[in-house]
């Protein structure tokens, strides 16, 4: 499908009178940017966090009473009509959001229908998120070369488990000169970076708790030399080979080096957030931005 939208584009309207116009200007835009700043006034000896419309809208009626509340009424009429243009446009986006997601549910049912591959339909009508009242969003891939990406990543996360199977079978690592033994279980680093990159990826493509736990049962049966040889060609497989028997750092390596990420981390939540970022694209920044050293 052609179209790609989402809320956080423009769309403007068909003028409904003398006062509306087909979108929003930049002066509306800054308008109402500085209507929702919030600041800190005090009050009768306390100290309250207000959002500045609403400090306008006390000023007016402080005004009004004394009889001169015309400039202040004009900004509040303005910020009223930009508030309506924003959500007519926010509807719009609704409307054509649930419409996008039946469009692309029909292709996928006449695609289950004729046996053809469900990959082909994107995005997939569950990646539709409709928010209403506030348009919506796409949280999953929109391309082929996207889906691609994210197939990867989730060989990346199915990797490390694979890596917890085996380091539950090795047993506990043994301490470095100087370390002491981890307290936690020998496959707690795997499982924590599997954990961390289910977590990254869009939710459809995200596994249970369950579904990791059965993952992991089907390796009981597996001897360890075949774990050996399937840990190593599942890492070169995905151009990050490993010594045979490589082993991640004991789980307090990893917590500490999440602790020194995690400012970087938080500096990324909005590009993590829209899922447009690849795992290895989020190690590479949060390497960068850190200077720690990439797991895994």
């Amino acid at each position: 499908m052609a179209i790609k939208r989402n809320k956080s584009r423009q769309r403007g309207g068909r003028h409904e009178g003398a006062g509306d116009w087909d979108k929003l200007t930049p002066m509306q835009e800054a308008l109402l940017k500085e209507a929702a700043r919030e600041i800190t006034i005090s009050s009768n000896g306390r100290s309250d966090t207000v959002r500045m419309d609403e400090v306008v809208t006390r000023k007016m009626m402080q005004m009004a009473a004394n009889g001169g509340q015309h400039s202040i009424s004009n900004a509040i009429y303005q910020i009223n009509m930009a508030q309506r243009l924003r959500q007519k446009k926010a509807d719009e986006d609704v409307a054509f959001g649930h419409q996008f997601k039946t469009h692309q549910q029909h292709l996928l049912d006449a695609a289950r229908k004729c046996d053809q591959d469900l990959d082909t339909v994107l995005p997939h009508p569950d990646d539709i998120v409709v928010e209403e009242g506030l348009g919506y969003t796409l949280i999953g891939p929109i391309d082929e070369m996207e889906l691609r990406r994210v197939k990867r990543d989730c060989d990346r996360r199915d990797a490390a488990i694979l890596q917890a199977a085996l380091e539950k079978r090795l047993g506990p690592l043994t301490p470095g000169i100087g370390q002491e033994l981890s307290n936690h279980p020998a496959d707690a680093s795997a499982l924590l970076v599997a954990q961390v990159l289910n977590n990254a990826l869009p939710k459809r493509f995200q596994k249970t708790d369950l579904q990791i736990a059965l993952d992991l049962m089907q390796y009981k049966g597996v001897t360890k030399r075949e774990l050996l040889k399937r840990s190593h060609q599942q890492w070169a497989a995905l151009g990050k080979p490993k010594p045979r028997g490589w082993r991640l750092p004991p789980v307090e390596t990893l917590i500490s080096t999440l602790e020194r990420v995690l400012p970087a981390m938080i500096t990324l939540y909005p590009e993590v957030k829209s899922c447009k970022l690849s795992v290895e694209a989020i190690a590479i920044k949060l390497q960068r931005m850190s200077g720690s050293e990439p797991i895994g």
